[in-house]
């Protein structure tokens, strides 16, 4: 049976080395992560993890609960933490509450059943997620008044960078699909826009603010509420990407071009919103920058360390789709609802 210390003598390191690189449990150089690891392959070397469990008290095993798994935010953000994970040795256990905060109760009970070490949570609602000993962070949203260590984008930037350049350009009806108000995300995306529009001077609608719930057919009820309107904006900025994803299906039923009857942009980019025609202009977020950090903060709180709230960095991607609308259609129009 090949042991830990036939991987040390190998790859010409200390047992402990050999250890540190295997458990991913502390720092080590790319060059002797790489002979170690080679070693431990060459060997058919495998951590037994029921032994180490039981010496150590760990599962090397964190639960990550995020809001939808069909968000293509989410799903990049559970795609980089497991690949960042597993360069440390540690699976990752996803679970989707749907946005809900029933089902993030249940999968949180879920999660603390499987002896996790540690816990990765993009919170629903008001509440927040159960009590736990486990070491708990954040990710993307937080909790008002509850204590626990967030990661996030810098929402509020992003919401001001986009209503300042929409009116750079020449916009001045703006209509916002928000987040569901109860998260911190859709509350900070929504006051901070607000807040921009009455600084320059623009005038909001009431049926130009619609409330939806971060999904795709929210996206598409809100727009079809904006166009019902006896007045039309000149753009609608939809506060996250499926939202946004709802707001073109019900332009497009309505026989309405983007760039040419209205203008539409969103927060979060997907790897399709640059192949739209037009391109869809979009807050996007650093979702590798967010997963990573994550989980670094996670690991720190697992090995004892204190950790604080990091926020990021967003950035404004600017594309076709907010331009201001060549051909609007007749105002007599625009409450007929038509179809393709």
């Amino acid at each position: 049976m090949v042991t830990i210390r036939d991987v040390a003598r190998s790859a010409g390191v200390s047992v402990a080395t050999a250890s540190r690189v295997l458990t991913g449990a502390g720092p080590t150089s790319e060059a002797t992560r790489q002979q170690v690891r080679q070693a431990a392959e060459e060997l058919g070397y495998r951590v037994n993890k029921i032994a180490r469990s039981l010496r150590t008290q760990r599962t090397d095993t964190i639960g990550l609960l995020i809001p939808d798994v069909r968000n293509p935010f989410f799903a990049e953000l559970a795609y980089v933490i497991e690949q960042a994970a597993g360069e440390h040795g540690i699976a990752v256990i996803t679970m989707s509450a749907d946005e809900r905060e029933d089902r993030q109760a249940q999968a949180m009970q879920t999660l603390a059943n499987q002896q996790v070490d540690g816990l990765i949570v993009a919170p629903q609602g008001e509440q927040a997620p159960r009590d736990t000993d486990v070491p708990l962070i954040y990710v993307d949203r937080g909790v008002a008044g509850h204590a626990v260590p967030v990661v996030r984008s810098d929402d509020a930037d992003g919401a001001a960078q986009m209503i300042d350049h929409l009116v750079d350009i020449g916009h001045r009806d703006i209509a916002l699909i928000t987040g569901p108000q109860a998260t911190t995300t859709g509350s900070t995306r929504r006051a901070t826009a607000t807040a921009r529009l009455t600084h320059h001077g623009c005038t909001t609608h009431a049926q130009w603010v619609q409330e939806g719930d971060f999904q795709l057919q929210s996206g598409r009820q809100a727009t079809a509420r904006i166009l019902d309107a006896d007045l039309w904006p000149t753009v609608i900025f939809a506060a996250d990407n499926l939202m946004a994803l709802g707001a073109l299906l019900e332009l497009g039923e309505r026989g309405l071009r983007v760039g040419e009857s209205i203008a539409l942009t969103g927060f979060d980019d997907a790897p399709w919103f640059a192949a739209l025609n037009p391109p869809l202009t979009v807050v996007a977020q650093d979702v590798p920058g967010l997963g990573t950090q994550a989980l670094s903060a996670l690991r720190s709180l697992i090995a004892g360390d204190d950790v604080t709230d990091i926020e990021l960095p967003v950035h404004l991607q600017i594309r076709g789709s907010c331009a201001l609308p060549t051909t609007p259609a007749p105002r007599e129009t625009r409450t007929t609802r038509r179809s393709t």
